[in-house]
């Protein structure tokens, strides 16, 4: 083992196989892969259950890596969950308890006080890309390219149009960079098309590519499908209006178009001769959306909930990590949590990190099966508020509280709050602790989580006065 690195306040030890010092100039550095689908729920790929599903590319990573059946996001909608991933903290810390305004363009996630770690990653060498959803702000201020990013091609909010790109506002939202184009093309080929084009042009250099996919978010629109927002026509969502049987055929190859922009990627590393040098993580930002576990049943597994809720069903999503090099094929059942990745990238790469942040290392847990810290665990979001402790989850929905034992019951149909209510009361305590932590001196200060009105006061009042529809979760 080598010396001891400080992440936050955790000392974790590094394993021969991170490079730092000398040994980056000696050898060569690791990449890494970050993919991030939309609305995926636990089933949404085969490994994880997905029935009449074809994922083969996920299937062969899934056999040869790490299979993370109890990986949950930070929050069960967009935003938050990517700003935990690229702060590796509770997003409630940077003043964020739902998602950013889609009618304030001064809402977003600030470089200056909230570094993503892609700049880390930038300052240590690398080259770093993201392809796909932002979803932290539309002003450039809040640019990726302001967050440590080479490159970007994409969209800044939370779901276009498959094919005409416009977003909820509704406007273009397709960008390059810093510049809004008309580039034609269904989305998601458009963004595995960059990512392979990334990799390509690399060359030596080591690179961070983050890849959060538009798929499977709403509209539903397969290749070949026709656009739903266009001229004066505007369509949110919709799914309900699609039979099931549409639903489900176009749901499928939503998902396999994602699968086979992994083989391209895949294809485009061993072409490079770089498969070997480069961890591949998948996850998805939040379950299912509930008409997604209506129209194909079991998109979130079997568990309660979706998209949206603190329950499993909107927040226990599917996660591989592969690099066979150093991580053997297993199962993992230990509790980890989107804000674990930035500080297990940071680790695998060998960049250290001088911020103190809340989430912890799955590189020791991915390597040699180490279990995880023993820790609590929290999530919020406007309405509800939950944590989980040694195998306990207590659950603050609108003031109704829910207590399961998670080793017995993952289903949580078994609410055990009136046999326990001195644990209750424990978690309540710890709960309120844990948000008078997170939201001090941000916005959040003073509010109650668990009040959903709360959301509504954090909306400007030039947007409510717009009419804008505030509580559409996108």
């Amino acid at each position: 083992m080598m010396k001891l690195r400080l992440y936050g306040s955790v000392a974790l030890s590094l394993p021969v196989a991170a490079l730092t010092g000398c040994d980056i100039q000696q050898q060569e550095r690791p990449n890494v892969i970050l993919i991030m689908t939309d609305d995926m729920g636990y089933s949404g790929i085969t490994p994880f259950g997905g029935i009449g599903l074809q994922t083969p590319t996920l299937d062969r990573l899934a056999e040869d890596g790490v299979v993370c059946t109890n990986f949950h996001t930070n929050a069960p909608v967009s935003s938050p969950t990517r700003v935990s991933l690229m702060t590796g903290s509770y997003q409630q810390r940077t003043g964020l308890n739902h998602i950013y305004s889609e009618w304030d363009p001064s809402d977003g996630l600030d470089p200056e006080l909230y570094p993503s770690f892609a700049q880390l990653l930038q300052d240590a060498g690398y080259r770093t890309g993201v392809f796909g959803k932002w979803h932290m702000g539309m002003d450039d201020k809040f640019s990726p390219l302001n967050h440590g990013f080479d490159e970007f091609v994409g969209f800044k909010k939370g779901n276009i149009d498959f094919v005409s790109h416009i977003n909820t506002t509704p406007e273009l939202d397709w960008w390059h960079g810093r510049e809004l184009s008309e580039e034609e093309g269904y989305a998601t080929d458009l963004v595995n098309k960059y990512a392979v084009e990334f990799i390509r042009e690399s060359g030596d250099q080591p690179f961070f590519l983050y890849i959060p996919q538009p798929a499977i978010h709403t509209p539903i629109q397969a290749p070949g499908d026709p656009a739903v927002r266009y001229g004066d026509v505007y369509i949110y969502d919709n799914a309900r209006n699609l039979s099931d049987e549409e639903y489900q055929r176009r749901y499928r190859e939503m998902i396999k178009a994602v699968d086979d922009g992994i083989k391209m990627l895949v294809d485009e590393l061993k072409a490079q001769d770089k498969l070997d040098n480069t961890m591949i993580i998948f996850i998805s930002d939040n379950g299912g959306e509930a008409t997604a576990a209506e129209k194909y049943p079991g998109a979130n597994g079997f568990f309660r909930g979706a998209k949206g809720s603190l329950f499993e069903g909107g927040i226990r999503v599917p996660s591989i990590f592969y690099y066979p090099k150093q991580f053997k094929h297993r199962e993992s059942s230990e509790l980890m949590l989107t804000m674990d990745i930035m500080p297990t990238v940071l680790e695998f790469c060998g960049v250290e990190n001088p911020r103190n942040i809340d989430g912890s290392s799955m590189l020791p847990t991915l390597t040699e099966g180490v279990p995880m810290p023993e820790r609590d665990v929290f999530w919020g979001n406007w309405g509800a508020i939950a944590m989980q402790r040694d195998g306990w989850k207590y659950v603050n929905s609108r003031g109704k509280e829910e207590l399961f034992n998670m080793m017995i019951d993952p289903k949580e149909e078994h609410d055990l709050s009136g046999q326990y209510p001195d644990k209750v009361e424990q978690m309540r305590e710890a709960t309120d602790e844990w948000w008078a932590d997170v939201s001090e001196g941000n916005r959040l200060e003073g509010t109650v989580c668990t009040d959903f009105t709360n959301f509504f006061k954090m909306i400007p009042a030039s947007v409510m006065n717009a009419g804008g529809s505030a509580g559409t979760t996108k």
